[in-house]
């Protein structure tokens, strides 16, 4: 029951934390047989949450770290929810094998009745822009389910999940699910030779995740691909003629991204170290001068933000952001400050996040509802109210972003007054670090 209020609950407000959230195939997850979902996993609790969202019904569980179900009521929440336990050896030593028994148990329940379960098959979460090499948990676990006469139908579904500020509100998150893995394919060999496959699954499962992921070769690069993708991934998709509000264009960015700097890495290091110190000088320039590239990207076009529209929207915006913030102001305010203090694993934040900022909502409602109906006593009052702390905080997140370009836009062209050397600069560094990157 807690599962569903949840889901008819959170479902609003997806729309709300994400810039955009899509996924592509999702209908692949939406089968009659059982599916262990394999998905990898940058964003800890919010991976499955997002993907639940996507895909709505029929309704999915996930694996998660056996040491977060304390006796008592904690379990009985986290069991409610559609949290199975998994313990790991690093957590509780070799108590896991023994406890990871009743844990089992309840997976080939779910699975027997054809349900749909989410597995991490990296094993951990962290925020990284490659894949971390699978652990054969998955393959093990739906191999054994077929010995212990299970159905034989179970598939694996590789599903992988790029976001773009992985710990940011309103960023982008996109989930590519694959083709399907058919279990029974390597049971034969694993009743003759269980750990040989075993490894072969594993492996299956791993190259059908690779095409699906990100895979930054070396760790010197994870910087500079934060960086250039301000820089970079708007003018790419622009000269390539793809769609910036679909997030299936934005993975061919990122594949192109990281392919490049793979082979950078390997065939021009020496120009490659020199380039992330271009673009790190660049970037912290920027942060110095509290702009952002975009407007060196429109400046380079001879173009300005500021435009007679645009002021007139920043000017008339204005009352509509202030009452959306006044409104919305305490579940955003106290789910972030709860989430800076409490989070010491960046990969936590983002969920603490909304998670902490949707139940302050969930609990806050009915209070508000309540005054609103103690005030006027009118049904059509409490609805009127719900609408205008909705469509304002949605246009209020919208102006946030819009005031701050503006802003931006502002002190660009102030900067482009009073020193003109300043400004030619920006210019130039931003043209040698594109011409280098996309030549």
């Amino acid at each position: 029951m807690l599962w569903y209020f949840l889901q008819f609950a959170l479902t609003p407000l997806f729309p709300s934390f994400f810039k955009r959230l899509q996924g592509k195939n999702i209908e692949r997850a939406r089968v009659k047989e059982p599916l262990l979902i394999a998905m990898n996993h940058p964003n800890s609790f919010m991976d499955a949450m997002a993907f639940t969202y996507l895909l709505q019904f029929p309704r999915t569980y996930f694996m998660a770290r056996g040491d977060a179900f304390k006796k008592g009521i904690v379990s009985k929440l986290l069991y409610s929810i559609g949290l199975l336990p998994i313990f790991r050896f690093k957590d509780v030593g070799y108590e896991s094998a023994k406890k990871n028994v009743d844990s089992f148990k309840m997976v080939y329940k779910k699975l027997a009745e054809r349900r749909k379960l989410i597995v991490f098959a990296e094993g951990y979460s962290v925020q990284e822009r490659r894949l971390i090499p699978i652990k054969k948990g998955t393959a093990k676990m739906a191999l054994s389910f077929i010995e212990q006469g299970g159905r034989d139908d179970i598939q694996i579904l590789p599903v992988g999940v790029t976001y773009s500020t992985p710990s940011k509100f309103r960023g982008d998150a996109y989930f590519e699910v694959g083709e399907p893995i058919i279990v029974k394919d390597y049971y034969e060999e694993y009743k003759q030779q269980a750990p040989q496959a075993i490894l072969k699954l594993t492996k299956e499962i791993e190259d059908r995740l690779k095409p699906l992921t990100l895979n930054l070769i070396d760790k010197e690069n994870d910087v500079v691909i934060e960086q250039l993708q301000f820089i970079l991934k708007k003018e790419y998709i622009q000269e390539h003629n793809l769609n910036y509000n679909k997030l299936e264009d934005h993975q061919k960015y990122w594949q192109y991204i990281v392919s490049k700097l793979n082979q950078l890495m390997e065939q021009r290091p020496k120009e490659l170290a020199s380039f992330r110190e271009k673009v790190n000088i660049y970037s912290n320039q920027l942060n110095q001068l509290k702009l952002r590239d975009h407007l060196i990207y429109i400046a380079s076009k001879s173009k300005s933000y500021i435009t007679i529209i645009n002021f007139f929207l920043l000017i008339v915006g204005f009352p509509v952001y202030a009452i959306g913030k006044v409104l919305n102001f305490i579940p955003y305010y106290f789910a972030k400050r709860i989430a800076d203090k409490t989070c010491k694993n960046i990969e936590f934040y983002t969920a603490v996040n909304f998670g902490t900022g949707s139940l302050i909502l969930i609990v806050l409602l009915p209070i508000e509802v309540l005054i609103v109906w103690l005030i006027f006593k009118s049904t059509n009052a409490i609805l009127i109210y719900i609408f205008i702390k909705s469509a304002c905080g949605f246009i209020g997140i919208q102006y946030t972003t819009f005031k701050k370009k503006m802003l931006g836009a502002f002190h660009l062209r102030k900067i482009k007054n009073t020193n003109t050397d300043l400004y030619n600069n920006l210019l130039k560094q931003r043209e040698l670090i594109i011409n280098f990157i996309m030549r």
